[in-house]
């Protein structure tokens, strides 16, 4: 097995002294996380989101030609302007009062029974602080994972690589006073209609991750979702008949907000993503 040090990083970050803080000044680390808590950023309160990213560097107010008249979100915690959130904004909650089913139990239940286990991976880390080249991949795991008496999954378990699952990479990831980032990078990522996972291509991605300590990680995830491939995977799931795919085809269309083309339609739909993470070990 392979020990990765998420606990030691998170005792470094909080300027806790750790068995081996002599050392680890001196040598490269390699921290893994398994995903525990994953959730499409929703609208809350009104005008604003509890995460994401302003993608295309502007604010959009509805109305506007920038974003394609589809207005943009205050991030709730930060309070930075532009945020661009519309699959968890408008298409979640539409597809939710369509299939009236949450799409967030859907994923939470998944990742508790072992059917979609996000890895990250960080390697070569020299400052947990500061630093300006820090590879990173996010790939898939195999458990199942333990849980604990709370219903949350136990920290420091082992998982196998699933080599079947897409891996996404970022060769210099920069952390920055401890934040981690990762950029212009495609993520595929789940998303679920009804009772189908599909997998979505994250185009021009953005991802964080903040270390907390103890092993534990929190994070937001953002990007592009191509619209016309969204409605082509839409279209081959089964047993969702045909009014879902056309309900969501015009839903996708009027909801459109990154990647305007010359004649000023866009192309693609911001996602936003929050997730909580603990710390994990990999099968070598």
């Amino acid at each position: 097995m392979r020990r990765l040090g998420l606990l030691a990083l998170g005792a470094l970050l909080l300027g806790c002294p750790t068995a081996d803080d002599d050392d680890s000044a001196a040598a490269a680390t390699s921290d893994l996380a398994v995903v525990t808590r994953f959730e499409f950023s929703p609208e809350e309160p009104e005008g604003f989101s509890t995460g994401g990213f302003n993608l295309d560097g502007v604010d959009s107010g509805d109305g506007t030609s920038d974003g394609c008249g589809v207005g943009d979100l205050v991030h709730a915690e930060t309070g930075e302007p532009g945020i661009d959130n519309t699959i968890g904004w408008k298409l979640m909650p539409a597809l939710e009062q369509i299939g009236g089913q949450a799409v967030g139990d859907l994923i939470q239940n998944a990742i508790l029974d072992g059917e979609l286990l996000l890895m990250l991976e960080m390697d070569g880390i020299d400052d947990p602080v500061n630093d300006d080249c820090v590879g990173f991949t996010l790939s898939r795991g195999i458990g199942p994972p333990m849980i604990g008496g709370d219903g949350e999954i136990l920290p420091d378990q082992t998982y196998g690589r699933d080599l079947d699952q897409p891996v996404s990479q970022v060769e210099c990831a920069v952390i920055t006073d401890g934040v981690l980032r990762a950029s212009d990078f495609s993520i595929r990522l789940p998303i679920s209609i009804f009772d189908e996972f599909v997998d979505v291509t994250l185009l021009d991605a953005v991802l964080e991750v903040r270390f907390l300590g103890d092993g534990h990680i929190q994070g937001e995830i953002g990007g592009g979702v191509d619209i016309e491939a969204l409605k082509a995977t839409v279209a081959t799931l089964d047993g969702i008949g045909d009014q879902i795919p056309a309900l969501i085809g015009p839903l996708l269309d009027l909801n459109a907000d990154l990647a305007p083309t010359n004649l000023g339609s866009c192309t693609q739909i911001s996602v936003a993503v929050n997730y909580q993470g603990v710390g994990a070990w990999f099968y070598d």
